[in-house]
Order: C-alpha cells, then structure tokens, then sequence
C-alpha cells in the first residue's frame, strides 16, 4: 500500500492511479491529507522497480531511480524547506539533459506507456517551471520536449489540465504562484473590467434585438516568449506574404489547383469563373493589395512554432491587439508590479495599427485621386465593428474619407463606367472588404453581380479576388512539395518557411484515400480535418473525423484536407469576459500581421508589423475571438 494524497498539494495521485489502474498493477495508492505525492511517487518509483517482469507493465523511459536521485534529492529540499536552490537545480536541469540526450529516451520517440519514473521526472520539471517560470523553456530545450511529449499524452491530458489539479500548491513551503495572482485579480476584477473598456478594448454584443458594448474578451495576464521568435516568425511571414503574392500572379497554375474542388463547390467556382474575366480585362486595376495574418501554433515536442494558416482576407483584432498590449503594460505597472520585478519581464509593445493604416494609405495613394473614398464592405451586424472603426478612424486622421456599407445596401447603388466604380455617388479609389470569404455572406445573385463589378473596376482591392483564391487550404497543402514552392522562392528561403509548415494530406487519389483513413483511425488525436472556407467552427477533431470522413463520397472528400495537429503545453489563463472571470488551461496562438502591394509581376511592398495573440482554453479545438472561442492577448519577455 502507498500513502498518498489527491487533494492538498500538487500534484494529485489521478495520473498515477490511472496507469496503475489500468496495468492491474500489483500495489495501490492510499490517500491522506497531510503528505505530498512527490514523496509518495519516490516510493512508488522504488516498488514499481522491482516488480518481476518490469518491461511487462512499462515499456519505455529510464528505470533506475538513482539516475534522478541527485535531483530528487535537490527537490525535496525546496519542497521541505523553501529554500532557493537555483544554482542546484541548474545543475541538475543539466545533469538530467545530458543523461536525456545521451541515452535518448524511448518516450522522445513514440507514445508508449509511461512508467512511474517518468512520472516523477515531470513532477520534478513541473515543480521547476513553478519556482523558475521559464527557465526549462529558456535554457534547457531537450528537458522542455521531454515534457511536453509526456504532458501531450492523450491518456493524461484531461487529468494534468484540469485547472483545480493545475492551481494547487506545491508543499506546504512551495506555493503555485498563480494563487498570488488569482488573488490580485478576484479582488480587482471590477477595476479591471472598467480598465479594459477604458482602453477601447470594446466589442459590441447583441441580445434580445438590442446591440451595446461591452468589454472584448481579453486576457488578463500575457503569455510569456522569447522574442527572438517573434523576429523569427516575422521573416518567415515576410517570405509566406511574397509566396502569396506570387501565387495570385500565376492564375493557370492556381486554377489547375483549385480546378477539381471547383467541380463541387460553388463558391470556388464562381470566384474563378470572376476572375477569368479580370485577367481577360482590358481595364482592370493594375495593383493588388493584400492584408496578411499568418498564425502560428506552439508544437512543444518539437519546441517549434508551427503554421497554422495564413488569412487574406477580414484580419480582425488588429487595433484591439494594440490596446491589449497598452492595458497589460498598464496592469505591470501597477497591481501586477511585484510579479514584474520578481521574475524581471515587460510587456512587448509591437503595435499593428499603423501597418494596417499603412497598407489602406499607400493602396488609396495609388488611385491617385484625392477626391476619392475608401468603400468598405462589411456584414450587417459587426460585433468586431470597434476594431474596424478605429482603422477608418487612422484613415480620417491622414484626410483619407470611407464609407460603410454592405452587399444588399449597395443595390441599386453601385455603378461602374469606363472602369470607374462609384458607390452612393461617390467615386471609389479602394475597396477593402470585411465580408465575402463564404458563400452565404453574398446573399443573392444581385451581391455576387456586385463583387464582379468591383473586381473588374480600376479601384483598387483590399484583397482581390485572384489574392483570395490563393487563400484556401488546398495551395496551403500544395506549399509543402518542394517543387511547387520553389516556383515563387529560391531554395534557401523555400527550406527556411518549410520548417514551420505542419504536415498535410489531401485525398487527391482515390486509390490512396483508404490508407489515409486508417492512418487517421489509429490516433485520431493526432490530425485535424479543415474543409477549404474560412471562419471558426468549421473543423473536425479527434472522434469527429472517422465518421465525417464516412459519410463523404470520395470526391467531396477532395474539398477537406487533413493536417497534422499542433500540441502545445497548457498554461494557466485568466479570461475576463463581459467582468466575468474565467480561470482554464489555455493555450496561445500567434499571429503575424503584415501586407504587399503588386504592380503586375512586380512586388512593390512586402512589410510586416506587430502581432496578435488569442488565448483559448485548451480543451477546445477552435480559437476564433468572434466565434466566441478565444480571448485577446498579448506577450511578455524578459527584462534582464
């Protein structure tokens, strides 16, 4: 029989009881209250390893305990005494790499059953991070991995991330530092919800026929990164927007991509069959522009930040992303000022607004009509409508007019002559939509008319359609064929973006498709299933995708492909949602923003600038801000 305990410190014996369980192993665990587990799991890690026929229950990882003995031994100090040992626990952090990297260890290389000993190591790694945030993650990368590939089983996530497991302290001396800080924003939260809405973090929300605004979902505490990641990703988005541009250059090859979804899908097909009269015109505009997100997803075994998606279309949060930034300073500066100078971190402020103004204001400078306006297309209730506010709001400040409107009003209203557009009477030099990248946004056969005139008038674009079609996910899936991509990048740049490319499939050969099925079937925990339109909601996950895939005939399976799944390590979050709190597992996307503008062939500006962050809780597969999934959030880096 071992002592242990689930309820007092972290962590409980869930885990642990569940692997025996499961293995039928001959011992258990008993609880009481007063002893912690880390010294429970020692002496379990003592009877597991001289259990007859060892391999038989664990097959995998190191299985002598005076391997992490020193380590331990260093732990249970801090743990006892609360005591810092940082200089130990450097050196133990080392010691236990290099055995890590020496004896490569069965778990960094596939997902078989953990063994007691591994169990104890992540304890150990876990009650690190606690006393040193970061450090793992910072300066000890094959340890991190470790970690992460442990901590990304399927068989333990729903007992590690369950958020009353993760807020419990350590010992009765080592405290879970989120405890301090649930503290400070339970006893504030007010103070906080007015704050936000202080700092435009606004969102309009509609309910029972009546519109009002109220806080967007934000973050209250922002997630920590090296910011050379940030510069590194900024780069790459560099490259993906030149590859994007370039693609929409080449409309023969795209549309030979796109051409068998376009068979069974209508809205693909009505965009080429729109865009074919522009590349025939005589009178189209001569300049594409494009505003780019590119996002990106931690993939902690690999300690790598892996693409997502790229979006060319409505980027949203952008303005937003900015307050977020200015209201978590805000908050270091003042109710979180101790946490600052204790772990010595800043809020990154790298601010998008600018480079979004700065794409409209170079695009409508080309036009070169100061008499024209800039027509914006959006959806005819906008909850982001703030955020997209405050662009026109920087557009007004350089002397640059908009007008608002949608599809349906612009019936009736909309003409095009000799090439020049005009809407409401009024001559238009740029149309940027915020609407249009599904096809029940083009409410009858009048708006789809609408989208054709524009896009055959001189105005310019925000994007173009040639620029949208290269946006779906079947030329995301082409990018990974070394022959493709190097059609718009050298060699070296094309190895350099495909390192955070994930892996994708797509069921382009029947024959092939049955053997794709059944590599999903074995671990559909592993792959996410992404039909080709945009918007959040729209995926399929884990036990979704078999029966989906089922009930599709072959060649509607052509419209989906299916990507390798990114898995992050969870952190702590604390969400605030119209003053609400809201404390989870959560994890982070990060996005870049960046634009180019074409004349023809030739890339006259290809710039990035700031970044988003959206913070969703880790249980759930989508992260849309405005499909109600994920909150606003920034970062914050070291400031040694």
């Amino acid at each position: 029989m071992i002592q242990s305990q689930s309820q007092q410190y972290r962590f409980g014996s869930e885990p642990i009881n569940a692997i025996i369980k499961s293995l039928n192993l001959p011992f258990q665990i008993d609880y009481v209250q007063e002893i912690c587990i880390f010294e429970q799991l020692i002496k379990l890690v003592q009877i597991s390893e001289k259990l007859e026929n060892y391999s038989k229950y664990f097959t995998n990882s190191f299985t002598q305990l005076e391997t992490l003995k020193p380590f331990y031994l260093t732990i249970s100090k801090c743990l006892i005494q609360g005591i810092d040992m940082k200089n130990d626990i450097l050196e133990n952090c080392q010691n236990m790499q290099n055995f890590i990297k020496h004896n490569q260890l069965k778990y960094l290389e596939n997902e078989k059953l953990l063994s007691v000993s591994d169990m104890l190591l992540v304890e150990i790694l876990e009650i690190v991070n606690n006393i040193y945030p970061n450090l793992l993650y910072n300066y000890f990368q094959i340890l991190y991995q470790y970690l992460a590939k442990v901590l990304s089983n399927n068989f333990l996530q729903n007992y590690y991330f369950n958020i009353e497991f993760m807020m419990k302290d350590f010992s009765p001396k080592v405290k879970n530092v989120q405890n301090i800080l649930k503290g400070v924003i339970q006893s504030n939260l007010t103070t906080f919800h007015d704050f936000a809405q202080c700092q435009g973090i606004l969102y309009r929300y509609k309910e029972d026929g009546k519109q009002f605004p109220d806080n967007c979902p934000v973050s209250l505490f922002p997630l920590y990164i090296n910011y050379d990641i940030i510069e590194d990703l900024k780069k790459k988005t560099i490259l993906q927007q030149k590859v994007v541009a370039k693609m929409g250059m080449d409309f023969e090859w795209y549309t030979n991509i796109l051409g068998r979804l376009a068979k069974h899908d209508e809205f693909i097909r009505r965009m080429i069959s729109i865009q074919d009269k522009v590349e025939k015109s005589q009178k189209k505009c001569p300049y594409t522009i494009c505003i780019v997100r590119n996002d990106f997803l931690h993939h902690a075994s690999q300690n790598q930040w892996m693409q997502v998606e790229y979006n060319c279309i409505a980027i949203s949060f952008g303005f937003i992303s900015d307050r977020v930034q200015k209201y978590h300073s805000l908050l270091f500066d003042s109710y979180y000022k101790q946490i600052k100078e204790d772990y010595k971190v800043k809020v990154k402020q790298d601010l998008n607004h600018d480079i979004m103004v700065d794409a409209l204001q170079k695009a409508y400078q080309l036009y070169n009509n100061k008499n024209a306006i800039v027509l914006i297309i959006t959806a005819e209730f906008e909850g982001n409508v703030y955020d997209q506010r405050y662009i026109e709001k920087g557009l007004a400040k350089l002397g640059i007019l908009s007008k608002r409107t949608t599809f349906v009003k612009l019936i009736g209203n909309i003409i095009c002559e000799n090439g020049i557009l005009k809407a409401f009477g009024q001559e238009i030099a740029l149309v940027y939509f915020r609407t249009g990248y599904t096809f029940d946004q083009y409410e009858n056969e009048e708006c789809w008319n609408i989208r054709e005139m524009i896009e055959l008038s001189k105005a310019l674009k925000c994007p173009s359609l040639n620029t949208q079609l290269v946006n779906f996910k079947k030329l995301q899936q082409i990018l990974l064929d070394e022959s493709q991509i190097q059609k718009f990048l050298t060699k070296d740049e094309s190895k350099l973006i495909s390192q955070n490319y994930c892996k994708i499939w797509g069921f382009d050969n029947e024959d092939q498709d049955e053997k794709l099925i059944e590599m999903i079937q074995k671990n559909p925990h592993d792959y996410v299933l992404k039909p080709q339109r945009e918007g959040g909601g729209n995926n399929y996950y884990d036990d979704q995708i078999i029966p989906e895939l089922l009930k599709l005939s072959p060649e509607q399976r052509t419209e989906f492909i299916v990507m390798e799944r990114i898995k992050p390590i969870p952190r702590i979050g604390f969400m605030m949602r119209r003053g609400q709190l809201d404390i989870q597992a959560v994890i982070s996307e990060i996005s870049v923003i960046g634009y180019f503008i074409n004349e023809g062939e030739n890339i006259l500006v290809n710039e990035v600038g700031g970044y988003l962050v959206r913070t969703k809780r880790y249980l759930d597969n989508e992260g849309g801000v405005a499909a109600g999934y994920a909150v606003v959030d920034s970062f914050m880096i070291s400031d040694n």
